[in-house]
């Protein structure tokens, strides 16, 4: 038995079993054949296509064991993948047991490997777990073959007998003075740009695009404040709410008139009675609400997510409350590395600091819940990116050891994220190498100015550069999105090679480079970043300009840096970084703690 250690937004037990998953395999094998179908895929997902889940739509997990955020299980003709991304390839492996093939995403297409055991069949899918671009690209590739894919009832919801019931978390008002627009103009705006488009309404699937609109927030799921619910939004201004009503019904008040409350089951016959065009976006939109669609007398505009960029764009209140929230979280990160600083034993595990770094949130009355669940990784564990705690894993913290904390804070003033790499005592010559590089990379991107137009896929390199002249790399993206009070994985902005959307002011993005050797330790590097514009050079040719301005004000932990390979642009960059550090948070600390921030932000020659 494990000893108990109590969180109260963090559990630590381990919530797959990989045990169970061949027999529940061979369950869904049986339902596979008793439907004549060939084969059937288990995503981590759910209608409402959020990277966050409710635990009744934990299949993936349930069913293989493997606990990891992104994935998809795929069975045919006896065998069964699982297709993980670089991040949890190691995960993955560690998670579950035979017969499941782990098998690298992007590198290998889900209907390629498909397609490598079989050219005919027919394989099932629950059409509310799929997007409308996932199963026509699915389609596209299979179009040579006698494969085809065939919408069914989800068959892991008949074995799943003891599945929990859907999420009932009231929803809540997300007052003006954060949100910075009212409800009212924010759906004026759109109507205006759909009426402007030629659309007669638009079907908005996703939580947090419906959450930013209605300014509304909830408890759906853990860490993400949104409502399970869909939504049509008409160029009359006139919004079809498709809810559960129980959730709502405090907020009568705050909706008025214009917005109408109906019950989720009803959103595919509403559907079906629009006329028009009508605004959707193929990425999110589930299958089923596609056919829907298709079956009215309307025509589809598929230009995507009529909420995405301005949600993305945060507006000069939201900034300036995002601004407080990063200083609030500050104050509890500098505590937390202080009191860590402070521990010389070998008596602390991953768990221990965990709850230690909530504890120290907690002490603000602002923080209403953490991000994300926090990462804590030691030694080995730091080199799978998205390692998460549980009492089966948990190890000591060792000095000469790297330690890899990625944690952040739902405040409702804003959503935070950062990761700091550190150590107790001394770590190796290759620990301080593989930092620095990361580091530089992290520095190379807080310092661009770039000209408008550019997305995440040109400037993605300037991170990795430093690290590939050494022939070294990381398998995930620079940088993603951040919500408002929101999801911190926000889109449609991302810094990564393949992300083609242009920043704007007002977009926050994470920078966040790293470096993992497997087994052997991890660094990651990272801050939040908000898009603004630069001054105006006096010979500029360039109409123009972008610079990153950066929200957090935590110190970067000098000691696991080589000097010798920074340059002097980058020592000043640091030290001025670090000096920022001083004057925004200082005053904020107790005296033991002043005196370690004045350290750890010492100036480097």
């Amino acid at each position: 038995m494990h000893k108990e250690k109590i969180c109260k937004f963090q559990s630590f037990a381990s919530t797959g079993d990989p045990k169970l998953g061949p027999k529940r395999l061979e369950a869904l094998q049986d339902q596979i054949a008793k439907r004549n179908l060939d084969g059937f895929l288990v995503p981590r997902s759910d209608s409402f296509r959020g990277e966050y889940v409710a635990e009744k739509d934990q299949r993936l997990r349930w069913l293989t064991g493997f606990e990891g955020s992104a994935g998809i299980c795929v069975l045919v003709n006896k065998r069964v993948g699982i297709f993980v991304d670089g991040r949890y390839s190691i995960q993955a492996k560690n998670q579950t047991l035979p017969p499941i093939e782990i098998i690298n995403w992007p590198n290998k297409k889900v209907t390629d490997w498909i397609m490598e055991i079989t050219n005919k069949g027919k394989i099932g899918f629950d059409p509310w777990l799929h997007s409308v671009d996932e199963i026509e690209q699915y389609k596209k590739s299979t179009e040579n073959t006698n494969i085809v894919l065939q919408p069914t009832q989800n068959l892991v919801d008949i074995i799943w007998t003891d599945q929990p019931a859907p999420p009932n978390a009231k929803a809540f008002r997300y007052e003006n003075k954060f949100a910075g627009l009212t409800q009212v103009n924010k759906r004026k705006i759109l109507a205006k740009e759909l009426r402007e488009n030629g659309n007669t309404a638009a079907v908005i699937t996703l939580p947090e695009g419906i959450a930013w609109l209605l300014n509304i927030r909830g408890g759906d799921v853990e860490h993400l404040p949104i409502v399970h619910a869909f939504a049509i939004l008409h160029s009359n201004c006139k919004v079809d709410l498709f809810v559960d009503k129980t959730k709502v019904k405090d907020l009568k008040k705050h909706f008025g008139h214009n917005i109408s409350l109906y019950n989720q089951n009803d959103f595919l016959s509403h559907l079906e009675q629009l006329t028009g065009s009508i605004c959707i976006d193929k990425a999110s939109l589930p299958f089923a609400a596609f056919e829907a669609l298709l079956s009215s007398k309307a025509t589809l505009d598929p230009r995507g997510d009529i909420t995405a960029v301005p949600k993305a764009c945060k507006n000069e209140i939201e900034l300036s409350r995002a601004r407080e929230a990063h200083l609030i979280d500050a104050v509890a990160m500098c505590k937390f590395l202080c009191w860590l600083n402070s521990q010389s034993e070998s008596k602390l595990t991953e768990i221990d600091l965990v709850i230690s770094l909530e504890a120290f949130r907690s002490q603000n009355p602002e923080f209403y819940d953490i991000s994300f669940e926090t990462i804590c990784a030691s030694g080995p564990n730091a080199a799978l990116p998205h390692y998460r705690v549980n009492y089966d894993s948990d190890r000591a913290i060792e000095k000469n050891e790297v330690i890899l904390i990625d944690s952040g804070g739902q405040y409702k003033g804003g959503t935070t994220d950062i990761t700091r790499t550190t150590a107790l005592g001394e770590v190796s010559g290759e620990i301080k190498k593989a930092f620095t590089l990361v580091l530089k990379g992290m520095i190379s991107i807080s310092r661009l100015k770039f000209p408008k137009g550019m997305a995440g896929c040109d400037l993605d390199a300037f991170a990795r550069v430093h690290l590939w002249s050494e022939g070294l790399d990381f398998a995930h993206g620079t940088g993603h999105g951040v919500g408002q009070f929101l999801s911190v994985h926000e889109g449609p902005q991302r810094l990564s090679r393949t992300s083609k959307v242009p920043f704007e002011t007002g977009m926050i993005i994470s920078n966040e480079p790293g470096f993992y050797k497997e087994g052997h330790f991890g660094i990651r590097i990272e801050n939040l970043l908000a898009v603004t514009k630069a001054p105006k050079l006096e010979n500029s040719t360039v109409d123009e300009m972008f610079i990153f301005e950066t929200l957090n004000f935590v110190p970067i932990d000098k000691n696991l840096i080589d000097i010798s390979l920074m340059t002097n642009e980058e020592k000043d960059w640091l030290n001025e970084y670090h000096l920022k550090c001083r004057k925004k948070i200082r005053e904020n600390l107790e005296e033991n703690e002043k005196i370690w921030l004045d350290h750890a932000t010492k100036k480097i020659e």
